[in-house]
C-alpha cells in the first residue's frame, strides 16, 4: 500500500516574490478557459455527455480518481455525487483547486485534493483501489515516455473491473505534429472568433511550446501495453476525442 500525502514542501524558489503575480496569471488564464468551455470550442459539451454516457453503465458505489482536474467545474455533471464514496482530484494549480472546492461541495467530506503533478500522484497511488480514473485535456502535455508510464501507473491503481476514461487532443493517424499545429491552430484562428487577439496569441503559443498529442493508435498501443484488454471510443470532433480503456474484456 502506497502512502499519500496531504501537501507538498514549499521549495525556496516558491518563496521568492516575482515580478508576474501567479494568482493574475491564473486568473487571466482561467477566464480564456472558462469563454472556450462556454463558447464549446473544445466540445466540452460532447465530451462531457460521453462520459457521463459511460458513468453511467458503471456499477456503483464509484472511488474515482481525477488526474488534473483543475477547477473541476463540470464533474457533478459527468458524476452524480450520489454514486461516488470517493473522489481524489489533482492539479497544479492550487488556485484551480481552491474554486474546484467550491464546485465540489455536492460530494461533502468524499472529496480530497491535492496539489501535484498527475504522473508523481498516481505513483504514489494505492494498488487495486479505484473504480474510476478519469483525465481531460492533460495527458498531452506530458512526453512521449512519460504517457506510457501514465498508463502504467493508472492500470495499477485500478481494480480488476476499473476504468479510465479519457478525454484530450489526437491527432489524426496520418498527421505529423507540426501538421497539427498548423491545421488546429489554423481552425482557432477562424471559428474561436471570441477570444481577443491577446488570448489568442497565448493560446497559440501555449499550443506550440506545451502540447505534445499523440494519435489514438499510439494511445491504445501503450494501453494494451500497460494491461487495458478493452479500448473504446466515446466521442470524436475534430481532434478532440474520448476514449475509455477497460481492465477486463467485455
Amino acid at each position: 500500500m502506497h502512502h499519500w500525502n496531504s501537501g507538498g514542501s514549499v521549495s525556496n524558489e516558491d518563496r521568492l516574490e516575482t515580478v508576474v503575480d501567479p494568482i493574475d496569471v491564473f486568473r487571466a488564464q482561467w477566464g480564456t478557459y472558462q469563454k472556450v468551455i462556454r463558447e464549446n470550442y473544445m466540445f466540452h459539451r460532447e465530451i462531457s455527455a460521453a462520459y457521463r454516457s459511460m458513468i453511467d453503465t458503471l456499477p456503483g458505489p464509484l472511488k474515482v480518481l481525477d488526474l488534473g482536474c483543475g477547477d473541476a467545474c463540470q464533474i457533478c455533471d459527468i458524476l452524480p455525487p450520489g454514486r461516488v464514496t470517493e473522489y481524489f482530484g489533482c492539479d497544479l494549480s492550487r488556485q484551480a483547486l481552491d474554486i474546484a472546492r467550491k464546485n465540489l461541495a455536492p460530494f461533502g467530506n468524499r472529496v480530497r485534493l491535492l496539489c501535484d503533478d498527475m504522473l508523481a500522484v498516481l505513483k504514489a497511488a494505492p494498488d487495486n483501489h479505484f473504480d474510476v480514473a478519469c483525465s481531460s485535456y492533460a495527458l498531452h502535455h506530458l512526453s512521449f515516455e512519460q504517457k506510457k508510464s501514465f498508463f502504467i501507473e493508472c492500470r495499477r491503481t485500478l481494480r480488476d473491473k476499473g476504468v479510465f476514461i479519457l478525454a484530450d487532443i489526437m491527432r489524426e493517424e496520418d498527421e505529423t505534429p507540426a501538421d497539427y499545429y498548423d491545421r488546429y491552430i489554423g481552425r482557432m484562428v477562424t471559428e474561436w472568433v471570441t477570444l481577443t487577439e491577446s488570448e489568442q496569441s497565448s493560446v497559440q503559443e501555449h499550443i506550440r511550446s506545451c502540447d505534445y498529442p499523440e494519435s489514438p493508435s499510439v494511445l491504445q498501443s501503450m494501453a494494451h501495453e500497460a494491461g487495458f484488454h478493452r479500448c473504446q471510443q466515446l466521442e470524436k470532433r475534430t481532434w478532440h476525442q474520448a476514449w475509455c480503456y477497460g481492465c477486463v474484456d467485455g
